[in-house]
């Protein structure tokens, strides 16, 4: 009974719109729960499940599609998801099924990352450093030197740093940053884009009369301008 209702859980988050979302019964056999979903909800979550099955859905739905297939696994089972009288199913869950990922090691690699500095400091040679990026917490490391120029923007404007990053793929062929070094970073401009532009409009502006006639002049002439 403990296991059905692990499984009822994650069906019933991944379905969401929990108010609209009833258990019914279960039928014999196989574990087959039957559902029914109110109307004018049922769109609504059968384009979830849509998303579900191309991979673009919320994070709260894909975790739980993603926590049904590993208690199939665990179970020794596989499942699908139908609409009533059908047999094309609208999602499937491999479970058991699943095709063994063969193992790739981490990969290091030169990249970016954007964020607020939240923490710097330590004892060693290799300082280290956390950036957040909204729920996001990235662990790096950095020089004495990169960290002294780092520390006046503790808790300040967004960054963007530079280095090299350290990534894992996990069981579902996701990759997750385990770790980055930081060369360098620059100060984000988080000014309102219509202010830049603004800016922009000004910096055309300032050119003078005699410039513009040069430009003309040049072009007249036949004199390439690339």
């Amino acid at each position: 009974m403990e296991r059905l209702g692990q499984y009822m859980a994650d069906l019933g988050a991944m379905l969401g719109n929990p108010t609209a979302v009833h258990f019914v019964k279960l039928l014999k056999g196989s574990t087959n729960i039957v559902h029914r979903i109110e109307q004018p909800e049922a769109e609504e979550v059968l384009a979830r499940v849509a998303d579900v099955a191309r991979g673009d859905a919320e994070v709260i739905n894909l975790n739980a599609f993603k926590s049904l297939n590993r208690r199939l696994k665990e179970d020794n089972a596989s499942g699908k998801l139908l609409a009533s009288g059908t047999k094309v199913p609208l999602l499937v869950f491999s479970g058991v099924r699943a095709v063994e990922r063969s193992f790739i090691p981490p990969i290091t690699q030169p990249g970016s990352i954007d964020g607020t500095l939240i923490s710097i400091g330590g004892k060693d040679a290799s300082v280290p450093v956390r950036i957040q990026d909204e729920d996001t917490i990235y662990h790096c490391t950095t020089t004495r030197d990169e960290a002294r120029r780092l520390a006046p923007h503790l808790f300040g404007n967004r960054l963007r740093l530079v280095g090299e990053g350290r990534w894992f793929r996990s069981d579902e062929g996701e990759w997750t940053l385990e770790h980055f070094k930081i060369l360098s970073f620059d100060q984000l401009d988080e000014r309102p884009l219509p202010d830049i532009v603004r800016q922009l409009r000004r910096v055309k502006n300032d050119y003078t009369t005699e410039v513009w006639d040069e430009i003309l002049e040049m072009r007249e002439d036949g004199e390439d301008l690339n």
